[in-house]
């Protein structure tokens, strides 16, 4: 009895704790992100303007990678890349 009371007390506290969340959260990162392509403020994302933020990551992305501006991302590069991310995983968990 001691532990189906436990469970039923644990599960209505993780049950208001979901509510509370779920009423507090606007949204999450990516819609956020979203709608600040919105560049004519009319509270909608047209075809064009989330192909225009995409391209826009994109690039930005492409040129992160590319360290010496050839227009490529060669297996030098990749490399870094790949232990740019590890020491940035390494530094969030110290």
């Amino acid at each position: 009895m001691r532990n189906i009371l436990s469970c039923l007390l644990v599960s209505v506290f993780g049950f208001g704790a979901m509510v509370a969340y779920a009423n507090n959260h606007k949204g999450s990162e990516t819609e956020k992100h979203e709608m600040k392509a919105d560049v004519n403020n009319d509270g909608k994302v047209s075809y064009e303007e989330f192909k225009n933020l995409r391209i826009k990551h994109m690039d930005a992305h492409f040129k992160r990678r590319d360290t010496n501006s050839d227009g490529f991302i060669d297996a030098e590069e990749k490399k870094a890349a790949r232990a740019h991310k590890k020491a940035k995983r390494h530094d969030k968990k110290n």
